[in-house]
C-alpha cells in the first residue's frame, strides 16, 4: 500500500507492525488508523481551506477511558509549544470528528472585543486571555465568530482571563471594580468562566505583579 512520509511516521510509532507500515505493509489494526489518519486531514483541509496542515502523531483510544482517538496537527505559520488535537470518534461506522483550530482564527478578535468593553468601563485593560475548552465539528464550517463564541452561540467553552492595571485603584475599590466588569461583560452577552486579576501596573507581571484576582461565570 503507498502512504506518505507523513503517514508512516504517524502509525509506525502508535503500532507494533512499524517494519510492516514503513514497507507499506499493514495489518489490519494500522488500515482502519490510516483510514481515520485521512478522514480527519481531509475533514481539516475541507473546513479551514485557507490554511495547511500536517498531521504529526496520535494517541490512540485503546487503554484510556476516552471513546475517541486523538490526532494531533500543526498548521503550517503558526508557532506554539503545544499541537492542535482533532478527535475522532467511530459513530455508525464512520469517525466524527471535532477540532480546536477555530480557537487560533478567532480568539485575537476575541481578545480585543473584551478589551474593548473593560475599556468603556474606564478600566486599562493590560492583557486578554482566551482559551476554547470545547470542540467543534464539521457542521460549525464557516459559522464561527468571534461574537458568536464570546455570546455563547456557539458553545465553545469560554474561558476569559482579563488582566486590569490596577495601579489608580484604590483597595478598598477591588470588589467594586470586579463588580462593575462582570456587569459590563453580562450587559454584553459574554458568556464562560471569566478570571480577573489587578495587576500593580499595565505591564505588570500577570504572575508577579497580582494586587487582587477574583473569577465568575456568567451563563
Amino acid at each position: 500500500m503507498e502512504l506518505t512520509g507523513e503517514e508512516k511516521n504517524v502509525l509506525s510509532a502508535i503500532s507494533f507492525n512499524s517494519e510492516g507500515i514503513l514497507n507499506g505493509d499493514l495489518e489490519d489494526g494500522d488500515k482502519a488508523m490510516l483510514t481515520e489518519l485521512r478522514a480527519v486531514g481531509d475533514y481539516l483541509k475541507d473546513k479551514y481551506p485557507g490554511h495547511r496542515f500536517e498531521i504529526t502523531g496520535c494517541e490512540p483510544k485503546e487503554g484510556t477511558a476516552r471513546a475517541y482517538n486523538e490526532w494531533y496537527y500543526r498548521a503550517e505559520g503558526i508557532t506554539r509549544d503545544a499541537a492542535f488535537i482533532a478527535r475522532a470518534e467511530e459513530k455508525d461506522g464512520k469517525p466524527e470528528i471535532k477540532d480546536d483550530f477555530y480557537g487560533e482564527i478567532i480568539r485575537e478578535e476575541a481578545a480585543e472585543e473584551v478589551k474593548r468593553l473593560i475599556n468603556g468601563c474606564g478600566y486599562k485593560v493590560a492583557l486578554v486571555s482566551i482559551d476554547f475548552c470545547e470542540y467543534l465539528g464539521k457542521e460549525f464550517a464557516g459559522k464561527i465568530g468571534a461574537l458568536k463564541v464570546l455570546k455563547g452561540e456557539i458553545p465553545a467553552g469560554n474561558d476569559i482571563k482579563i488582566f486590569v492595571d490596577g495601579s489608580g485603584i484604590d483597595e478598598s475599590a477591588y470588589d467594586k471594580t470586579i463588580s462593575e466588569i462582570e456587569k459590563s461583560l453580562k450587559k454584553a452577552g459574554v458568556k464562560g468562566e471569566i478570571y480577573v486579576v489587578l495587576l500593580k501596573s499595565a505591564d505588570g507581571d500577570v504572575i508577579r505583579d497580582r494586587l487582587y484576582s477574583d473569577s465568575f461565570a456568567l451563563e
